[in-house]
């Protein structure tokens, strides 16, 4: 089973919505609709993974949270020394730019991980 939540901002509150019983298509809906100022934080669960996106817009960034890992989607920059200005749950922060993903790139891992298509996505893997 797939539950979303998505996070809407106004001001200093936040809002979470939940959508239960979720489909690939409506997780991609919900991601597209992410702005990022207002809607910069969605995640998704998906059996005991844990699935966090931020950002909105153009750029986002995919961590995946396992009982003995956490993994970071790499983009196809990776420079080590350049960051990124992105806002995430309403916190502007920095990133550096190898996390930088297109809704392409997110997409594609939704399908990988859910287990619809093998995918050539690369992981930054960090045990716990």
């Amino acid at each position: 089973m797939i539950t979303v939540y998505e996070e809407q901002r106004n001001g200093a509150v936040a809002n979470t919505i939940e959508h239960s019983h979720a489909s690939l298509e409506t997780c991609l809906e919900i991601i597209r609709r992410m702005d990022g100022f207002t809607r910069s934080l969605v995640t998704i669960r998906y059996e005991e993974n844990m699935i966090m996106i931020g950002g909105g817009g153009h750029e986002f960034i995919v961590t995946v949270e396992t009982d003995s890992a956490i993994h970071n989607l790499l983009g196809p920059l990776e420079e080590e020394d350049e960051f990124v200005e992105m806002t995430v749950g309403g916190q502007a922060c920095e990133f550096p730019q190898k996390y930088m993903v297109s809704f392409a790139f997110i997409e594609s891992a939704l399908l990988q991980l859910f287990g619809e298509k093998t995918a050539e996505q690369n992981w930054e893997i960090i045990n716990k």
